[in-house]
């Protein structure tokens, strides 16, 4: 997995592996939500389920979970980066917490739908802000990142 990973970020890039691994982990999220609601009248979507959560699984794993860990303090000069990870680092454990208790009582009034509600339309929402704001950081130096998020310049 971390062979996968460390071949793939330096090849592609943080940024594009980041944004087309959101979309596919959102696209088997979906996929994932429709397989369940159809199991109850096709049985072997059961199967289906299984194989989209482990995909998922996956592709959060080598894509998606180890690069939000560490593409903030690409984005910010040195003196910030202890605050911005802090930042980053408590303000998911908060949205961790705040989905943990949400999502029983959600799926036991919407059924698997509170999946869409709470991660896929979120992330969807996520994606178009990343696509628009988010540099590439590969091969580049922290200034060049931060003086392009200042909009001085335009990224490589």
């Amino acid at each position: 997995m971390y062979l996968f990973h460390f071949l793939t970020t330096s090849r592609l890039g943080r940024r594009t592996i980041l944004l087309s691994f959101t979309i596919v982990d959102n696209i088997l999220l979906v996929l994932y939500v429709i397989c369940a609601e159809l199991s109850p009248l096709v049985d072997g979507f059961k199967y289906g389920c299984l194989v989209l959560l482990v995909s998922y699984a996956f592709v959060y794993g080598s894509g998606v979970g180890p690069i939000s860990w560490f593409i903030s303090s690409e984005l910010v000069p040195q003196k910030y980066r202890s605050i911005t990870q802090s930042t980053c680092y408590s303000l998911n454990t908060i949205i961790v917490v705040i989905l943990t208790f949400s999502i029983l009582p959600l799926y036991s009034v919407v059924g698997t739908y509170a999946f869409l509600i709470l991660y896929s339309i979120p992330s969807t929402i996520s994606i178009f802000i990343l696509y628009f704001y988010l540099p590439e950081t590969k091969g580049r130096e922290i200034h060049e990142i931060v003086a392009e998020l200042r909009g001085k310049t335009k990224s490589s």
